[in-house]
């Protein structure tokens, strides 16, 4: 594990090997990263991927260095000149000084390039194609309020995005059923849909597709939405809150799951569009969870980078602090 771009580059032990280190940092909060400095830019707003990353490497004892997206991205822009200098130049640079960097970036083909050009981690914080640590962060809620090796029938409701795919991987790679509930013109293509179908064969799960919402949840463990205009959408609001408005996860919608199932939902929720008060604040929803289990996450996803040993066993906590304490 070199880089963090996507679900689906990691495979289940991965997984799960990130999410027990996790918690067991969560738990002793070691100094294990007191040296390592990994750099933060950010081409669109975030509260919980930022601060919920930063809080979790400074109990680690690790540093931050913001930097400003102008100054990592102007080479987008067209016009010779007017911009300070490649990608390929500045990750070179922040090579030099930086021991892991955490992007959020418009398009995915960014961090490709990232990834290329640098010779450090590059951590996913958002693209226009997977969120992979909201992913991590919320296989992590499930399992906390599932017995373990229970499997957990999941309904997304709303807009085939970025969390909804990479929820959809991890939910598939540990042998959980995904139903996914929207609009066909803001559906999953044939591509997706065969990945998603290879993944349920390949693990023991099942991803179907209905657009009936009221008989999508009907056998859901959990209920989950996110906001149905991504960043960057906000020009497609009349069109597609028209063709959304039957997929409002309300009180109603919400009381044709199973007993006691929970509600998810990554944030920030527009309440009164994609949800309603009386569910996101509902004695199951598990939203304010997720956004402390983004913290946990990122706590054993930059550790597992700088120390890639860990995942593979070859070191535990105990031995690379002891080696931390000899080496200073």
């Amino acid at each position: 594990m070199k880089h963090l771009l996507t679900i689906g580059e990691l495979d289940p032990s991965q997984v799960q090997g990130i999410l027990d280190l996790s918690v067991q940092l969560q738990e002793q909060s070691p100094q294990i990263l007191q040296g390592k400095n990994v750099a933060f830019v950010f081409e669109k707003p975030s509260l919980r991927t930022k601060v919920g990353a930063e809080v979790a490497i400074n109990h680690l004892g690790g540093n931050i260095v913001d930097i400003d997206g102008d100054l990592m991205f102007s080479s987008s822009k067209a016009v010779p000149f007017s911009f300070r200098e490649s990608l390929f130049d500045a990750m070179k640079n922040v090579s030099q000084w930086c021991d892991a960097i955490f992007a959020r970036v418009f398009s995915h083909s960014t961090l490709e390039k990232m990834k290329e050009y640098g010779d450090i981690p590059v951590v996913n914080a958002l693209c226009d194609l997977h969120h992979p640590m909201q992913a991590l962060a919320d296989i992590l809620t499930i399992q906390q309020k599932f017995e373990k090796g229970q499997k957990v029938s999941l309904t997304f409701v709303g807009d085939a995005n970025n969390v909804a795919h990479s929820l959809t991987e991890v939910m598939l790679y540990f042998g959980h059923h995904v139903t996914f509930s929207g609009p066909e013109q803001y559906g999953w293509d044939e591509e997706k849909i065969e990945y998603f179908s290879q993944l349920s064969t390949k693990y023991g799960g099942s991803f179907t597709i209905n657009n009936d919402p009221k008989e999508a949840v009907a056998k859901a463990d959990v209920l989950y939405t996110d906001t149905f205009i991504s960043m960057g959408q906000e020009h497609m609001y009349e069109d597609k809150i028209k063709h959304f408005e039957d997929y409002q996860v309300n009180a109603d919608l919400f009381s044709l799951t199973k007993e006691n199932a929970g509600f998810m939902h990554c944030l920030p929720a527009h309440r009164g569009i994609e949800v309603t008060d009386d569910v996101i604040d509902h004695e199951n929803s598990w939203v304010y969870q997720q956004a402390k289990n983004r913290m946990i996450v990122s706590k054993g996803a930059f550790t597992a980078l700088l120390y890639p040993t860990l995942l593979t066993g070859e070191d535990t906590l105990n031995s690379l602090e002891t080696k931390f304490q000899m080496i200073t």
